[in-house]
């Protein structure tokens, strides 16, 4: 009976076992089994498919995100760097760097302020060391302690020190066990058990979290850091020393949107009026450089393109995904390794709630046409394949017409199912024959379904031109959604020329 139940249980460890595929079958025994809880090991025990495998990792690495409510997961990057550093510097024979005892306090704890009693450059929170001593082979340079044992002292204290471990400072003892084989120094002293169980606790910044906000198994699109063209990589670095915001004719145009499926972009377009020099059909490169507020470079997108007309003038946009954050970025267009024209300006993306009602951006446009081809749910200033062309210089002529153009994203519904907007606009100019003012009172609005949606529809009108003076205008609308008893306030400058 006793080898009855044995062999049962033995079979169903092993049925577990097979249940989950490759993918997640010797996932806990990777570098991810440094930063696991007690219970976590204990959960993740228990799961037999890769479903709850699935959610299991995904709320893993949430649960550690410093930015939950962004798809970037900043630990899991850093992580990936940490356990990069620890398998090129920590491998022996028998292991690889990073499951080595090093290497566990290395990815957990980050680089030492001092390694052996030579200080190392290290860096703060959870970034990699550039400058740390190593030796030919990629070892951590350390001085050899004349004693018995070969020892290295890591010793972590001030502001090197990792947050998350609440003690002052503290030190960690590697003893050679074998030919470049340190395994962690066990003493009261130092309770660098207790230390390393510390900082597994500490590093989780959403305890609470029960389920991911995103995936973190599915694939994540990554940008180059740097140009493929050296003609333009020299033409930003000179642009960005000068301190310049502006070169070439071309107006810049951006905005945050959310695509169909809940997805927040960044379109940004390049506008040449007529008589610039660039002109609709030319080919040209399209870039846009994204640095954080240090400076750093995060995102270089670079990329063929024609310019299209619009009218007499011509325009070339792109669109991508961005998180939320305060970034400068530098749009331009190039052609024969030369910058026709670029704009440096500050972004400030805000996190956007996809499940609640909202507004885009306000654009005004004398272009707005239905696409008579496929278009993609992130394409630049596409809305269920109605293309709205900003007008860049957001100079219009006394003729044809002004558009104005709202997205709303999951407005109320009535009873009928359908929104019930009400708009009211505002212009107020100054023309060289006074002041102007033209009030289209609070009313009612049309709301148009847009294509290949679930809950985006557009409010527009288009303004005759012929009425405007010469002059500087300001456009306020008003949008009020009374389903839900929403507000939107909107405003855009515009000129009209004589």
């Amino acid at each position: 009976m006793k080898a009855l139940t044995f062999c049962a249980v033995l079979l169903t460890a092993i049925a577990a076992s097979a249940a989950l595929s490759p993918k997640f079958a010797e996932w806990a025994d990777g570098p991810e089994k440094h930063l696991m809880t007690k219970e976590e090991i204990k959960q993740w025990k228990a799961i037999q498919t890769d479903d709850a495998a699935t959610a299991f990792v995904d709320l893993f690495w949430a649960r550690r995100d410093p930015t939950p409510d962004t798809p970037r997961n900043e630990f899991r990057e850093a992580f990936d760097a940490r356990v990069k550093f620890s398998d090129e510097n920590f491998t022996t024979h028998r292991l690889r760097g990073s499951l080595t005892d090093r290497g566990k306090a290395f990815i957990l704890l980050g680089p030492p302020e001092q390694a052996g009693g030579r200080a190392g450059s290290v860096s703060e929170g959870m970034s990699t060391p550039i400058n740390t001593p190593t030796d030919a082979s990629g070892g951590i340079v350390v001085p050899r302690v004349a004693s018995e044992e070969a020892r290295q002292i890591w010793t972590y204290a001030h502001d090197k020190k990792p947050t998350y471990v609440r003690r002052k400072d503290f030190v960690l003892v590697f003893l050679e066990v074998g030919r470049d084989d340190w395994q962690l120094g066990r003493s009261e002293r130092s309770n660098a058990d207790g230390i390393l169980w510390e900082a597994v606790n500490g590093i989780i910044v959403s305890p609470n979290l029960t389920k991911a906000p995103f995936s973190s198994t599915a694939p994540q699109k990554t940008y180059a850091k740097a140009f493929k063209d050296l003609f333009l990589d020299t033409a930003y670095k000179e642009l960005k020393s000068a301190g310049k915001t502006a070169v070439g004719p071309a107006d810049l145009t951006w905005g945050e949107f959310v695509s169909p499926d809940g997805q927040p972009f960044v379109s940004a377009q390049l506008y040449a009026p007529a008589g610039s020099g660039i002109a609709a059909g030319q080919k040209v490169i399209i870039f846009g450089v994204i640095e954080n507020e240090s400076g750093e470079v995060l995102e270089v997108h670079e990329d063929a393109a024609t310019m299209v007309a619009s009218g007499a003038d011509a325009y070339a946009d792109k669109a991508f995904p961005l998180a939320p954050g305060s970034y400068t970025a530098t749009f331009g267009i190039a052609a024969d390794g030369k910058v026709l024209s670029a704009r440096r300006t500050p972004l400030k993306i805000e996190a956007i709630d996809t499940t609640t009602s909202g507004v885009s951006p306000l654009i005004l446009s004398e272009n707005v046409k239905p696409l008579n081809t496929a278009w993609g749910d992130m394409d630049p200033f596409t809305f269920g394949g109605l293309k709205v062309v900003p007008k860049g210089d957001a100079q219009f002529t006394p003729k044809g017409d002004l558009w104005y153009f709202v997205e709303l994203r999951n407005p109320g519904m009535t009873p009928e199912g359908a929104p019930k907007v009400r708009v009211q606009v505002d212009i107020s100019g100054k023309t060289s024959k006074g002041p102007a003012v033209m009030n289209f009172p609070l009313n009612d609005a049309e709301t148009a379904k847009l294509k290949g949606t679930k809950d985006r529809y557009a409010v527009g009108l288009a303004i005759p031109l012929e009425s405007f003076v010469p002059g500087d205008y300001t456009m306020k609308l008003k949008v009020i959604d009374t389903v839900l008893n929403k507000t939107y306030n909107l405003q855009r400058e515009f000129k009209v020329r004589g």
